[in-house]
């Protein structure tokens, strides 16, 4: 347990702070998030949020969707990795352990597996659920190339 003095680094304390450090530096125009300033509101139309999910934000109640994220980080000019880092939507050791890796050519198609990782997908359930998913629709892609083959307009139906 954390003691009551120690600063989060991430999560919706975390990012409330940073929102409120950053909105008054944000370019063009700065957001006063002040008691009875407009900052709020503008905030929450150029985020694409509601108010109240601001305003909850700001005070580490809740975390923003993760689209939200994306709103909020080009309407503050700030760096998407950072809102998500801070947020704790992505962990910054695993970030900065990922390579760029190669591109893999068609004639070499990646496997499902190859996929999830390099999509950064570790969760056992979610992997499980893409991996699942691609197998799917490479069968199914399959079914209608041989289908097409067969007959002209001819439609694929899931089993």
């Amino acid at each position: 347990m954390r003691s009551k003095g120690s600063p989060e680094r991430t999560g919706p304390v975390a990012l409330g702070k940073l929102i409120t450090e950053l909105a008054p530096k944000a370019r063009p125009e700065p957001y006063d998030l002040t008691p009875g300033g407009t900052g709020r509101k503008r905030l929450a139309a150029d985020a694409g949020m509601s108010v109240w999910a601001v305003g909850r934000m700001l005070r580490g109640e809740t975390l923003p969707r993760v689209e939200n994220l994306y709103g909020l980080a080009e309407a503050l000019g700030a760096d998407e990795g950072l809102l998500l880092d801070t947020a704790g939507y992505r962990n910054r050791s695993d970030h900065a352990k990922r390579t760029n890796k190669p591109v893999l050519s068609v004639a070499n198609p990646p496997t499902p597996e190859a996929i999830a990782d390099s999509l950064g997908i570790t969760h056992p359930f979610v992997r499980k659920m893409l991996i699942s998913s691609i197998i799917e629709a490479v069968r199914l892609q399959r079914e209608a190339d041989q289908s097409s083959d067969d007959e002209p307009g001819g439609t694929v139906v899931a089993r």
